[in-house]
């Protein structure tokens, strides 16, 4: 089965931070051969079957199929049934698990305000004035009060704290990622919606200052250019590709 924005030639956000890190990661993972899909890590599964939950809870039970376990024989066969349905096969735990965040994400009295009226899963895709670049994104969710773009975060024990999840805004650059659906989506707000996946299931809403976001449409324009000038040149450099580098410790290696 396709996946008409998986194809999609546009650089996703993700994408974009590929470029940050090592252009040449981006060509193998995307240009040289189209572009390869990483398996997932049992956290992110987690985090798909819970946004389905979450997002499209009427239509979860079209997407997956509650099977025995997988190591007894009954189980194996329920998946390959489910398989063959087109349907995915998840286990009744998380099922279960997926339900009860749910249930307490539409408890919560600003996320469930935001995920009130609106749309899931929303394609977008435009070219970029400056560089000419095509550029694509999915929105997780587009209120229509607003328009506000909702992007859930599915995260550890601990981490839907407001410090917590700062560093990791700052770690995996979702400032980079709100600026770039803003422009997308030409919405006025970008909020996070964070959900930890371990009981009670603690949420936090969170929407960046202008500062950070200010830094999340540099970094964007960075990348942007980076990509650009990338095909450009056709050179797609790694880490160290032309010179040794020397490194130095981070301050916290150092003893008192």
């Amino acid at each position: 089965m396709t996946d008409a924005y998986f194809d999609h030639p546009g650089f996703s956000q993700s994408d974009l931070k590929m470029a940050l890190d090592s252009p040449r990661m981006l060509w193998e993972m995307k240009l040289k051969n189209g572009r390869v899909q990483r398996p997932a890590t049992p956290a992110m599964r987690e985090g798909t079957i819970i946004h389905s939950a979450v997002l499209e809870p009427g239509t979860f039970n079209d997407t997956y199929a509650v099977c025995g376990p997988r190591n007894t024989k009954a189980g194996k066969e329920q998946a390959l049934q489910a398989l063959e349905q087109g349907l995915d096969p998840i286990t009744e735990a998380q099922a279960t698990k997926a339900r009860d965040i749910a249930r307490q994400v539409h408890k919560h009295p600003l996320a469930a305000e935001l995920l009130d009226e609106g749309l899931a899963e929303v394609p977008h895709y435009e070219r970029d004035e400056d560089t000419g670049l095509q550029v694509k994104g999915k929105l997780d969710w587009l209120s229509y009060s607003g328009p506000i773009v909702v992007d859930l975060k599915t995260v550890g024990a601990g981490l839907a704290a407001p410090e917590a999840f700062a560093k990791q805004v700052a770690n995996f650059k979702y400032h980079l990622q709100a600026a770039h659906y803003l422009d997308l989506a030409q919405a006025d707000r970008f909020v996070f919606v964070v959900i930890e996946r371990e009981f009670p299931y603690q949420i936090g809403v969170y929407e960046l200052d202008d500062d950070a976001l200010i830094e999340g449409r540099q970094l964007r324009r960075k990348a942007l250019d980076i990509v650009k000038q990338c095909q450009s040149f056709n050179n797609w450099p790694g880490h160290t590709d032309d010179h040794i580098q020397t490194i130095s410790l981070p301050s916290w290696g150092y003893a008192a």
